[in-house]
């Protein structure tokens, strides 16, 4: 095996490794997993578990994504520490790149899937992909805004300047895990907010959004990769287009808020951006810019989200509802946001 070492003393793999391996190998699949610590103990029970349901799995190669060399560096200057959206997340990724036997592969992303939820081990995430499903150049990645590019869902963040904060927060939660419909849901939610007046919205923005954890990492290193990044929210594109800028995301699809004489209506004036709608966003950005399916990624937390991470090659649901993660091929739970990368193959 050929390695160099970079500047950073990191090692980096021949460019040629990864497509020799998917010759020699072509049963090739990736185990991606993250935890705050990795001790013996820990490796030790993986080890077992996969050992017991699959006796033939072979270990090709290891390598370590992050370590706590590399995350420590979020506090390095105690007077000014990196902002949350910059950071690297506080835990160590491992990639073990192992053979699969050839009875194994129908099922192995949703067994294994199911085999580590059964176990349930916790401050644990661990995603299987094949080699040649990583190694495709991957050019158009979509990302919800609520509850995955930032912290916050901005529709509650309104309804608690409104003083109706536990109505919406009810019906919110309760699309989220797919109980309603969204549309409904969307237009009670904004009907409550009639009469608000527009100056919360930038109270909002300066008081109450924060990005997630290693957001702008992600969003800096895709554009380095040279994908299309685009935002595409059941929010309103008043806190987008500021999310937008800060990132530096390429374009966005989000709600217009109907306001007249500085006061929210509580009207619906666009069709709503919901699951559907995302799903659709997609297909018609890859067909704008020339990318097939195959080459696209969605994140995104909730049930309206669910279409687009199934329409993508890459469905990735971060911190989600459990209905989102049992139909989502992969699902971050330990990691920030920045854990999207480890997923895609990518590193700084």
């Amino acid at each position: 095996m050929l390695i160099a070492l970079s500047d950073k003393g990191k090692i980096n793999m021949n460019t040629n490794f990864y497509a020799k391996m998917g010759k020699i190998e072509p049963n090739c699949w990736i185990l991606t997993l993250s935890a705050p610590k990795f001790e013996f103990g820990l490796l030790y029970q993986i080890q077992q578990l996969l050992a017991e349901n699959y006796p033939t799995l072979r270990l090709i190669n290891q390598q370590t994504l992050t370590s706590s060399l590399d995350w420590q560096q979020n506090l390095n200057d105690t007077h000014k520490p990196t902002p949350q959206a910059e950071q690297i997340s506080p835990v160590t990724t491992l990639q073990w790149y192992v053979s699969v036997a050839k009875p194994d592969l129908a099922n192995f992303q949703k067994n294994i899937k199911q085999l580590f939820s059964s176990v349930h081990f916790t401050n644990l995430d661990i995603h299987a992909m094949p080699l040649s499903q990583q190694q495709r150049p991957h050019k158009l990645a979509l990302f919800d805004m609520d509850s995955t590019l930032i912290e916050q869902e901005v529709i509650v963040e309104l309804a608690k300047k409104a003083g109706i904060g536990e109505q919406v927060d009810i019906i919110t939660e309760s699309a989220m895990r797919g109980e309603i419909d969204f549309d409904e849901s969307f237009v009670r939610r904004v009907a409550l907010l009639k009469g608000l007046d527009v100056a919360v919205l930038d109270e909002i923005i300066a008081q109450n959004l924060s990005f997630s954890l290693g957001a702008k990492r992600l969003i800096s290193r895709l554009r380095r990769a040279g994908y299309h990044v685009v935002l595409v929210s059941g929010g309103f594109t008043y806190f987008a287009n500021y999310v937008k800028n800060y990132l530096g995301i390429d374009e966005v699809f989000a709600n217009e808020l109907d306001i007249q004489n500085g006061k929210i209506t509580g009207n619906i004036t666009t069709p709503i951006v919901n699951g559907a709608k995302k799903a659709e966003i997609l297909q018609q950005t890859a067909t704008r810019l020339g990318i097939d399916l195959s080459q696209t990624v969605a994140v995104g937390d909730g049930a309206n989200d669910v279409p687009m991470l199934q329409l993508a090659d890459i469905g990735i649901a971060y911190r989600a509802k459990p209905i989102v993660q049992q139909q989502a091929d992969f699902a971050i739970n330990v990691t920030g946001l920045d854990g999207v990368l480890a997923v895609l193959g990518l590193s700084d």
